[in-house]
């Protein structure tokens, strides 16, 4: 496994090549390096090489409008990369390591990273200026599908391939999309919720749910599969919910007014563990007995204060590893651009069940911050 690098120095790297290359282009009208032969054709892709499952099929006529030409070659290649936020956010700062990392891989791609800073505005504002330098790709996590889909669908539209990360659009005016089933890592909460109220026989079995930006597809599908997987359980009852847009911060105070609002809390469920970890935090400050409560976080990251980590160390019961799909968008970049590979539409990538018992080999396998040697 490559050697994980310091982010910023990472980031830096390859913002520096992109200057260059853009400097570059300018100055040669980004014309195409290569001679010129028989007309390119999309390729199909080769199922052996889909890291995940495939939902939807390649589109026919292949990843962009039926009108618009296969890519031609060249020696270099931009790649904007609009990102939702970056501050105060690990699993973001993650994803974009990871893209940063697998790009550093193909001297042909220079990427721009582009932070939208939690406002759809600044990300459409973001997205129209990628269209101005002339990016050959876009890689976007939109903040909210309502608000983003017209800026996706325009550069779609101006035959430069899309690849959504993570959150949907409101239609498939895109390349592919790449993420994990948040609908179905929900209900797997659910049903370990259920479980663990049956099994300690707490009925009534109090639930407060810390949700993420309203708005966001994940918040909505958190939601939702939770809910699915209580639903056979009468004594599970959600008593108190509340936004706290992924922050710890907002989390802590959002839990304590909950706590102080109901009693006899048994469960908190987050939509990520830095909140969750808050939760606990506010369950301790109103004198709970943690040992007899159940804490629910989703992300599962390997850094220190991340969710692989506060599952050794007892602090959260169960998380879910949720992957950032980094890796793989750069990878099929590589495919539309250079290899003019038809992709899949529709890509799920898989998700882990974090528990004791088994979150010491996932440690290892992620190389986080208390991995030992033995798997």
């Amino acid at each position: 496994m490559m050697r994980m690098l310091d982010i910023t120095e990472r980031l830096l790297t390859i913002r520096v090549g992109t200057l260059i290359m853009l400097l570059a282009s300018l100055l040669t009208w980004q014309t195409p390096s290569r001679a010129q032969g028989p007309t390119p054709r999309w390729q199909p892709y080769d199922p052996a090489r889909v890291d995940g499952k495939v939902l939807e099929e390649a589109v026919l006529s292949g990843p962009l409008p039926v009108q618009c030409p296969v890519p031609p070659l060249k020696d270099h290649y931009v790649i904007g990369v609009a990102q939702t936020s970056r501050d105060r956010d690990p699993w973001r700062e993650l994803m974009n390591k990871e893209i940063a990392e697998s790009a550093y891989a193909y001297p042909q791609f220079s990427v721009i990273f582009a932070d939208a800073q939690g406002s759809y505005a600044k990300q459409v504002e973001d997205v129209q200026n990628f269209l101005m330098l002339g990016i050959d790709l876009l890689i976007i996590s939109p903040i909210e599908s309502d608000q983003l889909t017209d800026s996706v669908t325009e550069v779609y539209r101006q035959c430069i391939p899309v690849i959504v990360l993570d959150r949907h659009v409101n239609n498939d005016q895109y390349s592919i999309f790449i993420g994990a089933n948040n609908q179905a890592i929900g209900e797997a909460a659910g049903h370990y919720a259920a479980n663990w109220c049956a099994d300690h026989k707490r009925a009534p079995c109090n639930v407060i749910e810390l949700r993420g930006l309203e708005g966001a597809p994940p918040t909505k599908d958190r939601g939702i599969g939770f809910r699915l997987g209580i639903s056979a359980a009468p004594a599970v009852h959600i008593v108190a919910s509340d936004n706290a847009d992924w922050l710890r911060e907002l989390a802590l105070d959002r839990a304590t007014q909950m706590i102080n609002k109901h009693s006899d809390i048994a469960v908190i469920y987050a939509h990520n563990d830095a909140m969750a970890e808050a939760g606990r935090v506010a369950a301790q400050n109103a004198h709970y007995d943690l040992s007899t409560m159940l804490f629910i976080g989703i992300d599962g990251l390997p850094t220190d204060e991340g969710g692989l980590v506060s599952v050794l160390n007892k602090r959260l019961a169960v998380t879910y590893v949720y992957p950032t799909g980094g890796h793989q968008a750069i990878e099929w970049a590589l495919q539309m651009l250079v290899h003019h590979v038809n992709p899949p539409h529709w890509v799920e990538l898989p998700f882990t069940e974090v528990r004791i018992d088994n979150a010491q080999a996932i440690c290892n396998t992620y190389h986080c911050s208390l991995a030992t040697q033995k798997q």
